[in-house]
């Protein structure tokens, strides 16, 4: 079961979200050197003391994310940063 499980609605369809979660991601990669690839429409992610993966799907994008020890502790902190990162790229379109 995973430490933190997101669930967004969004309007942009699967392409146009996709490019959304490639942002968040590219994010991460430049900021934090979180590494990533896409598995068909699951982007999988790892770094930092933290791995999961997105799912997008055309009007929904769900996070899984497992924390390592050291970062559990922070759970609440982190859920909220990955909510306001999140909805911040699914608002730009």
């Amino acid at each position: 079961m995973p430490d933190i499980e997101l669930t967004r609605s969004h309007s942009l369809g699967l392409d146009d979200g996709r490019e959304a979660v490639e942002r968040v991601a590219e994010d991460l990669e430049t900021d934090l050197g979180v590494r990533y690839e896409w598995d068909n429409n699951t982007l999988l992610f790892g770094g930092q003391g933290a791995e999961g993966e997105i799912e997008v799907e055309p009007d929904t994008i769900q996070i899984l994310i497992n924390l390592s020890g050291f970062l559990k502790p922070m759970k609440g902190r982190l859920k909220e940063e990955a909510e306001q990162y999140l909805d911040r790229y699914l608002d730009e379109r």
